[in-house]
């Protein structure tokens, strides 16, 4: 009897605590695949990488850009790839860099949220001068990682 009672104790114990504190872990291990994935995708926006800045993007994202000249969702692939060359140009342009890399990107206030079946809500801010820069990308977890499925950025004058 006493083993019986041993037994049930331990199985409670199992059943009850077991699955708490391996929550944390798989969260904990969740944020930071997402964090190196920013890492990744800031990476490669600062240098203007674009087959790996590509390869951050599901096959079917969606983007709301912050600028002219692209004021409408882009979602299909033919405006995505024409939007953001777009954006790359300009950027190189702007920079007056030969090479890599042409921006320093710098996220703030980073936020991650771990939504359910496997996609998470990533906001951030960016400052540049007189200028702040809001974005909020949803990522899906894909058999090969992380991707982004939309990217919303709005930019606001600060006086």
């Amino acid at each position: 009897m006493k083993i019986r009672s041993t037994i049930a104790i331990c199985s409670l114990f199992l059943i009850l605590v077991l699955p708490l504190q391996a929550g944390p872990t798989a969260a904990g291990s969740e944020d930071a695949d997402i964090h190196a994935f920013l890492q990744k995708f800031l990476a490669a926006f600062d240098n203007l990488d674009w087959p790996t800045f590509e390869d951050c993007f599901s096959d079917s994202a969606t983007v709301f850009h912050p600028a002219p000249p692209n004021l409408r969702r882009t979602d299909s692939r033919s405006q995505f790839e024409k939007a953001w060359l777009g954006v790359f140009e300009r950027i190189k342009k702007e920079s007056g860099r030969s090479s890599p890399p042409y921006m320093q990107l710098k996220p703030e206030d980073v936020q991650i949220e771990i939504l359910a079946d496997g996609a998470a809500l990533v906001t951030f801010h960016l400052t540049n001068g007189n200028i702040l820069s809001r974005r909020t990308l949803v990522l899906k977890k894909f058999a090969l990682g992380w991707k982004i499925v939309h990217i919303h950025a709005s930019n606001l004058p600060v006086n």
